[in-house]
């Protein structure tokens, strides 16, 4: 028998899945030219909100996840599609379990057929502290300063002082693994923690965007905005109206 045909007989949710059911706190998926779900496994499903994978065969990012994640998703996948190259370790806002939105790394590769077209997607989903607590990488490493200083005023230059790097090649390094900037990293983290205050507390909404770091009312809601797609109130009311 030859190898595509022997290739043709697998069913991935019964075969590939069960390895990745197998590997501690990382999800995986695959997805058509369409960007609907063909597969994952039960990590991502659960993260996903259902079950099981098979009840995640044939949905769209659409139906899964909030907009605001969602369309980031489906972006990411048209560039894999269209360039047929990886993008990976994209530092990005992904569901727990419970549904609330945490900081998790995704790995994303193209899926080729026979003709040597791009037919597909797969990719990786783990959590954003796992990766820090693996890496030696001296970056990855400042991030850890970054989550124990967000509340005070954040220096780039003195970030990339303290490892030895200029402020260019920190940003290139930072880049090249987070794929966004120092600057555009430390606002997202403020924002997070942020989202946890105004979800778990009755603090004023001043005050924390203080206490994460933002000392513009009015800058931490364009921010907020810009993340979430809604304002900290009304995303406050979402988790209050109880």
């Amino acid at each position: 028998m030859s190898l595509p045909a022997w290739l043709h007989r697998i069913d991935p949710a019964r075969s590939i899945n069960q390895l990745f059911d197998h590997i501690p706190d990382l999800m995986f998926f695959v997805k058509d030219r369409a960007s609907r779900i063909v597969t994952g496994n039960r990590e991502f499903a659960q993260h996903c909100g259902v079950r099981t994978p098979e009840e995640l065969q044939g949905r769209r990012d659409e139906e899964l996840f909030p907009a605001y994640m969602a369309r980031k998703f489906i972006a990411d996948d048209r560039v894999v599609l269209a360039t047929g190259e990886p993008l990976l370790n994209l530092v990005e806002l992904f569901p727990t379990r419970e549904r609330m939105p945490e900081w998790f790394i995704t790995q994303k590769l193209p899926m080729f057929d026979a003709a040597g077209e791009v037919c597909g997607i797969c990719g990786t989903v783990q959590s954003y502290e796992d990766l820090l607590n693996i890496s030696q990488d001296p970056v990855v490493e400042l991030v850890q300063t970054i989550r124990d200083h967000y509340a005070q005023p954040i220096s780039v230059p003195e970030l990339a002082r303290s490892i030895g790097l200029s402020q260019r090649q920190l940003e290139r390094r930072f880049q090249a693994t987070f794929r966004t900037s120092p600057r555009q990293f430390i606002v997202r983290l403020r924002v997070l923690i942020a989202s946890d205050k105004l979800r778990d507390s009755d603090t004023p909404i001043t005050e924390i965007a203080h206490s994460c770091g933002f000392y513009d009312h009015s800058s931490f809601i364009r921010h907020f905005r810009a993340i979430f797609e809604t304002t900290p109130l009304a995303y406050r009311k979402q988790f209050h109206r109880n």
